[in-house]
């Protein structure tokens, strides 16, 4: 084999490329996410006792105070139940006080006086149950907020436990994404976000209130809820939203940003690699990499590089580490 065809096999003694300064960044990058509009708190709410419905005092979409008489049964029963133990308490503590006298005269067996106190004990007992069932005849609003379903109708028969209206709190509302596995990390609660949401035209800022815990076990992703304020209560559960949520670049980043990464990064034996040219040498050298997210056409370099480096851009395609190299403009 002939000199010239050894070199030929070998490649190109010098390889033409184009080169450009590794930049910075603040170590800080922006992540878009999409998500929806969610109710700060949500409460199915029923009556506790059975009953026909007498009156319902709200329709969907009102807004309620905390406390605010929502709908009411027909209490004629439950008062009739009351007043009859009432009548017994009477009677029980009448009882109870006799008892006593007698017991002090010693008229009257210690075993008398505990089965007389015991009654009275009793009636108490009745008359505050009765009582209690008297009054959830009446079902309240235990928040201030929007009813978003109605349930019931004056004159049908309720059931203990079943719906009869949902409320949502909107005072405040979360906006909720999904976050990937390897984005979770770098998440923080109290972080500043800025969430645009189209239905209104309008950007709100929030905050990251809630972190997952735990990855949805079949997307490997996680739940993150930004807590945003809601003057006018315009924001409403479904709406579509965009969050821009500031990231740190990454573990031990130096901040550094190497550009045009569908160009620059190539990957070699499972591992992230760029080349850099080296002046004094005038040889290329490759550089294993840690990367961390994408901004627009320019990836966050973790690991790896340092500002001011010259990485190559153009004609890494046919390097090796070592190779000689010709900077070109």
């Amino acid at each position: 084999m002939t000199a010239a065809n050894a070199a030929s096999l070998q490649g190109p003694a010098t390889v033409a490329v184009q080169v450009q300064a590794v930049g910075t960044t603040t170590g800080v990058t922006d992540q878009t996410y999409s998500g929806t509009i969610e109710a700060e708190n949500m409460a199915s709410l029923a009556f506790n006792v059975a009953g026909s419905v007498r009156r319902v005092l709200v329709r969907e979409g009102d807004q309620v105070r905390q406390g605010q008489l929502l709908a009411e049964l027909n209490p004629e029963e439950y008062a009739g139940v009351l007043a009859g133990t009432d009548a017994s308490l009477l009677e029980a503590r009448d009882q109870a006080r006799r008892s006593k006298q007698l017991f002090a005269s010693e008229s009257l067996t210690e075993r008398e006086l505990v089965q007389a106190n015991a009654g009275l004990q009793r009636a108490e007992a009745n008359a505050r149950i009765a009582r209690k069932h008297l009054a959830d005849t009446y079902l309240r609003a235990p928040f201030a907020g929007l009813i978003s379903a109605k349930m019931v109708e004056p004159g049908v028969s309720a059931m203990p436990g079943a719906p009869a209206f949902s409320l949502i709190k909107t005072e405040q509302v979360f906006a909720r994404a999904v976050v990937p596995e390897a984005e979770i990390g770098r998440m923080r609660r109290g972080t500043s976000v800025r969430v645009q949401v189209p239905a209104l035209g309008r950007e709100v800022k929030g905050t990251v209130q809630v972190i997952s815990p735990v990855a949805d076990p079949t997307s490997r992703s996680f739940s993150l809820k930004v807590l945003l304020p809601n003057p006018g209560l315009r924001l409403l559960p479904g709406m579509l939203a965009s969050m821009r949520i500031p990231l740190p670049a990454g573990q031990g980043t130096a901040g550094v940003v190497a550009v045009a990464p569908q160009l620059v990064v190539q990957e070699a034996d499972g591992a992230s690699v760029v080349y850099v040219a080296d002046a004094a040498s005038k040889t290329a050298r490759r550089r294993r990499v840690v990367l961390g997210p994408v901004q627009g056409n320019q990836v966050v370099v973790s690991q790896g590089l340092t500002a001011n480096e010259q990485v190559i851009v153009a004609g890494q395609q046919r390097l090796h580490d070592g190779q000689a190299i010709r900077v070109i403009q």
